[in-house]
């Protein structure tokens, strides 16, 4: 599942920091209510950003337990965007959770990285 947005506008990483920190905090909410909605949890949390030359780039985390809390969403999809640079002007910007299961098939442990995949 996900969620992402095109901006109006190309945003700066660090010029439009604020807004795009809101923007991101809203997008993982908005997994994370859609997760518990169909009632899924799921383990791998990923970014993805366009720039503005139209260059996609991905960043992936794949944690040891499935989650459907924003505020986890939030921490690992930070810990994918602190892997990718934030020279350029943005276009687009989504969170994702995939490596799905049903809630109640899921296995309670601590949220710790197992591995990380990273593609361009």
């Amino acid at each position: 599942m996900s969620r992402e947005t095109t901006f109006e506008h190309d945003l700066h990483a660090k010029r439009d920091r604020a807004l795009l920190s809101s923007i991101f905090t809203e997008l993982c909410e908005r997994v994370a209510r859609d997760l518990v909605r169909k009632g899924y949890v799921g383990r791998t949390i990923g970014v993805k950003l366009r720039y503005d030359d139209f260059r996609i780039v991905t960043r992936d985390v794949t944690l040891d337990a499935a989650i459907a809390d924003a505020a986890a969403i939030r921490r690992a999809a930070g810990a994918c965007l602190k892997r990718v640079p934030l020279e350029r002007r943005l276009r687009l910007l989504g969170v994702r959770v995939g490596g799905l299961q049903h809630a109640h098939d899921a296995v309670p442990a601590h949220a710790g990285v197992l591995f990380d995949d990273a593609d361009d």
